[in-house]
C-alpha cells in the first residue's frame, strides 16, 4: 500500500492544492474621533439634550418614578377569634405571602388600645396579581368554611394617608431596608 492511499482527504487537499497558507498579521486599528470645527459648536444655552424617544416628558424634572406597587389586602369583618395561621392559611391559596425578617408571613392583625383584635388585618403579598386574586375571589367570603358568621369583606390596601404629610404635603421619609437581608428573603420566596 502506498503512503499516499493512507493519507486522511484533508492531507491530500492540502498537498494537491496548496491550501496552506499563513494567517495574516493582524494590525491594530486607530480609533478616529471626531473634530470640532468651527461650525458645529453648540451655541445654544443649557445642558445637552440626551438622545432617546423623545415625548412631551422631555424637561430635567418631569421624570417621575414608576408607580410602586400595591401587594396588599385589607380584611376587615373576621371573627374575633381569628388566628394569623388561619388567615394566612386561607389567603395563602390565592398568592405567596410576603415573609418578614423572623420568617413569619407578613400579617398585620389591628388590635385596640387595651391590645384586643378588632376583626381588621391587612395581608401583604410577594405579587400584585395575587391581590386581584384575592379581592376577587376572597370578598364576601368566609373565612371559615361553612360558618355564616365568618363572612369577611376583602379590598385593596389603601396607603393614601402615608405618602404625604398633612401640613407641609412633603413625602414621609422612607424606611431604610437591609438590601442583603431582602435580596435573601425574596430569593427564598422565589424558591
Amino acid at each position: 500500500m502506498k503512503a499516499y492511499d493512507m493519507m486522511s482527504n484533508y492531507t491530500r487537499c492540502i498537498l494537491t492544492y496548496g491550501l496552506q497558507t499563513p494567517a495574516a498579521p493582524v494590525v491594530a486599528r486607530e480609533k478616529k474621533r471626531k473634530t470640532q470645527d468651527s461650525n458645529d459648536i453648540n451655541t445654544s444655552s443649557g445642558p445637552p439634550k440626551k438622545r432617546g424617544k423623545k415625548g412631551a416628558n422631555d424637561g430635567p424634572n418631569d421624570h417621575k418614578p414608576p408607580p410602586s406597587k400595591n401587594t396588599a389586602v385589607y380584611v376587615s369583618h373576621l371573627p374575633l377569634d381569628a388566628t394569623v395561621d388561619e388567615i394566612a392559611e386561607r389567603f395563602g391559596k390565592f398568592g405567596v405571602i410576603m415573609e418578614d425578617d423572623a420568617g413569619e408571613p407578613k400579617i398585620k392583625m389591628y388590635a385596640d388600645e387595651n391590645g384586643n383584635f378588632i376583626g381588621d388585618a391587612l395581608v401583604v403579598y410577594f405579587m400584585e396579581d395575587s391581590v386581584t386574586l384575592a379581592v376577587n375571589l376572597l370578598d364576601d367570603a368566609e373565612l371559615r368554611l361553612g360558618d355564616s358568621s365568618s363572612v369577611m369583606k376583602v379590598k385593596r390596601g389603601d396607603f393614601g394617608h402615608k405618602q404625604t404629610n398633612d401640613a407641609t404635603g412633603a413625602s414621609a421619609p422612607r424606611r431604610v431596608v437591609d438590601k442583603k437581608k431582602a435580596t435573601y428573603r425574596i430569593a427564598k420566596l422565589k424558591k
